[in-house]
């Protein structure tokens, strides 16, 4: 039987909200939770309970297991919070590290969780023990100073560890992006905002059947293939979605698989095409402040919006308008249906680098045939292939 989990959400009353709150509720089910409402309060948070005094003693007297707020919680609102419902308290981070742990397939995802979700409690543990050790009685593991106090010990310990096992995995990685950069096969990593399509358009592209199901986060780790396009070969790879308001740890501890986008030759930033302008610009924002965090320069990224199947012609020309903030252009496509898909491979011929382009009028040579030039690719260091 799932948890019955109260949601809630403190803070200014922005124009995407909904959005934001349709988002939220989608990540407490994926995570496994029934919600059975959805509580706001407009104002800053309080610092002792996160809601206001008074809204959390009405909401105390309500009908839930769980308790979710939206934005992280501190070690001194959850303690609060719990001795007054009396109930478990999470936050939306909890949620996403739920659904992160569900979805880990490889050894590099569940270390790069299990270094999140000790990075998320320890402050929590240390407020415990603090509190342990001005004598409270606390329901904590149902222990006392000492187990407390070793629990805490163990974490450090094992988050240590789980660092030097990741470092080990981001030199391998970091080896292997060396040796395809000097093979001269160009990377060009497919990202942008969960739920946008990606692993839909990886699949178009690559022909492959990776699991698509619509739900938050169903790639975790980076997943490559090769691509042919017209004799240019190229390493395509889908890697995993952003989401708006993650806290700098939980990116951090993505560090070795965000390193890929980081690297990438040129990066396929995929939107929702279908989502409504605000909740648009709202998702690429976050998107682009991702890529800026990670080192990753516009000049790399091209635009793809993705979905045009559910919307008419106008409402592409209007999307315009809303990625004016950070590119001149796009590519409109549908991964599913397969509209644009060519469109795009032509973009990525002439975009990826590594290739030496020669025209031709032979209509024999292999290559790119636009009009009646022909536009062959040649590697910049053909002695290597």
């Amino acid at each position: 039987m799932k948890s019955r989990a109260l949601l809630a959400y403190v803070g200014p009353k922005e124009q995407a909200l909904s959005n934001k709150i349709e988002e939220f509720v989608s990540l407490a089910e994926a995570a496994g939770f029934d919600v059975v409402d959805v509580v706001t309060q407009f104002g800053r948070p309080d610092t002792r309970f996160y809601l206001g005094t008074g809204k959390a003693r009405e909401v105390a007297l309500r009908d839930f297991d769980i308790f979710v707020a939206y934005h992280t919680l501190t070690p001194l609102q959850v303690f609060n919070l719990e001795k007054l419902f009396k109930r478990r308290v999470l936050d939306r981070v909890y949620l996403i590290l739920t659904i992160f742990e569900k979805r880990a397939g490889s050894t590099e995802s569940k270390l790069q969780i299990e270094l999140a979700r000790l990075r998320y409690e320890l402050p929590r543990v240390k407020e415990y023990l603090r509190r342990a050790k001005m004598g409270e009685q606390l329901g904590f593991m149902g222990a006392g100073e000492y187990i407390i106090d070793a629990y805490y010990r163990h974490m450090v310990k094992r988050m240590a560890t789980i660092k030097r096992k990741l470092e080990e995995v981001r030199k391998n990685r970091a080896m292997h992006i060396q040796r395809r950069k000097r093979s001269g096969v160009p990377e060009v990593v497919i990202t942008g905002y969960t739920s946008a399509g990606k692993t839909t358009l990886f699949n178009r592209l690559t022909n492959e059947d990776k699991l698509v199901d619509g739900r938050p986060f169903a790639t975790l780790e980076t997943y490559s293939r090769a691509l042919d396009l017209w004799g240019k070969r190229v390493v395509i790879t889908d890697t995993i979605g952003f989401i708006d308001d993650l806290p700098p740890f939980l990116i951090e501890s993505f560090h070795s698989t965000l390193q890929e986008v980081t690297e990438a030759d040129v990066v396929l930033l995929v939107v929702d095409g279908s989502d409504p302008p605000g909740e648009l610009s709202r998702k690429l924002e976050t998107s682009m402040e991702t890529l800026g965090e990670v080192g990753v320069s516009r000049d790399r990224v091209i635009p793809v919006v993705n979905k045009v199947d559910r919307i008419g012609i106008g409402r592409v020309r209007e999307l315009r308008s809303v990625l004016a903030k950070y590119f001149t252009w796009f590519i409109p496509i549908s991964a599913l249906t397969g509209f644009g898909i060519e469109a795009l491979k032509a973009v990525l011929f002439f975009k990826v680098p590594g290739y030496i382009l020669t025209k031709t009028q032979d209509r024999e040579a292999r290559g790119l045939r636009v009009g009646d030039v022909v536009f062959v690719p040649i590697p910049e260091d053909a002695g290597r292939f």
